[in-house]
């Protein structure tokens, strides 16, 4: 950074050098054609040449430098007078600054490099520069008094103009230099610490979901699984007790005592789903993908899972796609009406990527906000921890067309949880 900015600074000070020596020569030119305006006469018939004591002056001055041709050019381009006699009487078209500046009656200037077509070649060789100004003669008519300067005094002038200040502001570069390495040593330990604050409320998020899902698995296990479970065994010694008045009240009995420990199972396998088994990473997110599976090929959904990728994924990348996973075949179970599922965990370039896809109904996705609403918002929370992971969670479906799931969990982003969902 600091070599690109003195490299800058060198470029435009040299750039103002050459800007200062050109408007030097066009102030020193316009001087010198005011003194040069009294002699000039441009009627036809009369001799090309001025009084002489205005050759001498214009010899003095090229002697002196920096000019090193002075010459007096009609409107048409034709040299009507020169220091050098050669070249009165040429012709060469006024470039376009030139014409601007005798119809204004100012100064212009150009770089003219050898061979240009609006300069008469003379004395002077090589890259010069011009100046045109414009003056009238004893009888007001327009004129254009050109002098040649080399362009070498003028990059020598940008030269003396940069080596001037080249130690200041290097001195200044290299002071800023000085100054920023701290600076910057601060804002990076700043960044660090606030991506360490960043990465400790995210886990102290994933925390609080965990210990909230104990929390409420805890509540239903003592409360209403052990209330129902007491009501079912009441029920079965309603039914021991004695016949009951009539066989419809048998039957009652039955289906609500067989009702009630339906809803216990069902609870118990909900307290299983809420509290994944300690250590049931261990063998990779692999296993624990195949026991979704196996519950769901229960309940009659043929389940396909193509995960190889997924057998050394890091804990809390497993963790992350399991309660994506989790999540995704429990809704298949309970809305999609689909046969079969496909579960496949791909990883590339650093990224873990997990495709769930159905055959079931499907829905509409604008409906999506008003699911979400109505209490549906378990992916929608997964998604905004996936995000707070640098991951992402996408959801495509249509009615009759299934649904396709797909998260991504960035490697190293979740690295950095030291997330207990596996727990």
């Amino acid at each position: 950074m600091t070599l690109a900015l003195a490299l800058l600074t060198g470029v435009l000070a040299r750039r103002a050098g050459l800007e200062q020596g050109t408007r030097a020569f066009e102030d020193l030119a316009r001087v010198t054609a005011a003194t040069l305006t009294p002699a000039l006469d441009s009627r036809p018939g009369l001799p090309p040449d001025p009084p002489d004591d205005m050759r001498t002056h214009v010899a003095a001055l090229v002697t002196a430098g920096p000019v090193v041709a002075v010459r007096v050019r009609s409107s048409s381009g034709q040299v009507l007078w020169a220091d050098d006699r050669s070249v009165v009487g040429r012709v060469a078209p006024l470039p376009a600054g030139a014409r601007r500046a005798l119809q204004s009656g100012t100064v212009a200037s150009l770089v003219a490099e050898p061979g240009d077509r609006h300069v008469v070649p003379g004395r002077s060789s090589g890259r010069v520069l011009v100046a045109y100004v414009a003056v009238r003669d004893l009888h007001g008519a327009p004129l254009l008094v050109e002098f040649h300067e080399s362009y070498s005094v003028v990059t020598d002038l940008a030269e003396r103009t940069w080596l001037r200040f080249a130690p200041a502001a290097l001195g200044a570069l290299a002071l800023l230099q000085v100054l920023q390495v701290p600076l910057a040593w601060r804002l990076a330990s700043r960044l660090r610490r606030s991506q360490q604050a960043e990465d400790a409320l995210l886990q102290a998020a994933v925390d609080a979901s965990d210990a909230e899902r104990r929390r409420i698995a805890g509540d239903v296990h003592d409360h209403a699984v052990q209330d129902l479970t007491a009501l079912a065994f009441e029920l079965d010694a309603a039914q021991m007790r004695g016949s009951p008045r009539s066989p419809e009240d048998a039957e009652l009995l039955g289906r609500t005592s067989q009702a009630v420990r339906q809803i216990v199972e069902d609870l118990r396998s909900l307290l299983v789903a809420l509290i994944p088994a300690r250590g049931s990473f261990r063998g990779g997110l692999l296993p624990a993908l195949r026991v979704l599976a196996q519950e769901l090929d229960r309940s009659g959904i043929r389940v396909t899972v193509r995960a190889d990728d997924a057998r050394d994924l890091p804990g809390p990348t497993a963790a992350l796609l399991y309660r994506c996973a989790q999540e995704a075949l429990r809704n298949v179970a309970t809305h999609s009406r689909a046969t079969s599922v496909e579960v496949a965990v791909t990883r590339h370039e650093g990224v873990a990527t997990m495709v769930i896809e159905d055959d079931g109904h499907g829905f509409d996705e604008s409906r999506l906000t008003e699911r979400g609403a109505a209490g549906h918002v378990g992916l929608r929370a997964l998604g905004e921890l996936l995000v707070d992971a640098g991951g992402s969670l996408a959801l495509a479906s249509a009615p009759g067309k299934g649904t396709r799931l797909v998260t991504t969990v960035p490697l190293a982003a979740a690295a950095s949880l030291t997330t207990r969902a596996a727990r």
